[in-house]
């Protein structure tokens, strides 16, 4: 590991990080322009789709992780890229769940909100993946620290939406069957935010690792 020392900002490590995140991103846009112009009859295409990006999400974390066991020298502790690693590939695990949890419970229509709270899960997915590629740059002040002050700003926005829309279903919906399943998709929502919270969170401790 080396330290007082600026990343490269041509490493492999470091180029792949935002790479692995931009799969999400690519994700999120997807299931949002579906929530936008919903259509029952297509949720097993947009299950297969997301399914495909994820896979190739998990093609390139698989290449990475492989040339870490063989590296012989690493710009970060070895076991910092691995969980990081892990953790950016959660983001696209958790909003490729949307896609498929929409499909198995066979939504015929979406809570109220699913638009506006998708939009602003995708804007934490894109602002994450600012911050992985501002990650090289870490040793000088400030320069991540913004971007994660948004992802958890936005991440908070989420638990928000997450408490007034469920408190709102709660309240005002009769059908336990409808309550169950709008619920499920608020959750997978907010589920999303965290998990880039949680990239950004640890992107942070790797950089006072270093400074």
């Amino acid at each position: 590991m080396f330290k007082k020392k600026k990343a490269n900002k041509s490493n492999y490590y470091f180029d792949s990080f935002p790479q692995l995140s931009h799969f999400s991103v690519i994700c999120g846009e997807m299931i949002l322009d579906f929530m936008k112009n919903f259509d029952p009859s297509k949720l097993e295409y947009i299950k297969t789709s997301v399914h495909q990006v994820e896979h190739q999400a998990d093609d390139l974390k698989h290449q990475v992780t492989q040339k870490l066991f063989t590296e012989f020298m690493t710009p970060i502790d070895r076991e910092d890229i691995f969980e990081l690693l892990r953790l950016i590939d959660d983001v696209t695990d958790a909003i490729e769940e949307i896609s498929l949890k929409l499909f198995l419970y066979d939504y015929q229509e979406l809570p109220p909100h699913t638009v506006e709270f998708t939009e602003l899960t995708l804007e934490c997915m894109r602002k994450t993946e600012e911050c992985l590629k501002k990650f090289p740059d870490y040793l000088e002040k400030d320069v991540i620290s913004s971007y994660i002050r948004e992802v958890v700003h936005l991440e908070e926005q989420s638990d928000t939406m997450y408490i007034e829309y469920v408190h709102t279903l709660y309240k005002n919906e009769k059908d336990a069957l409808k309550i169950k399943k709008w619920e499920t998709i608020y959750s997978l929502l907010e589920e999303v935010s965290d998990r880039c919270r949680e990239v950004c969170r640890y992107v942070q401790n790797i950089a006072f690792k270093n400074i």
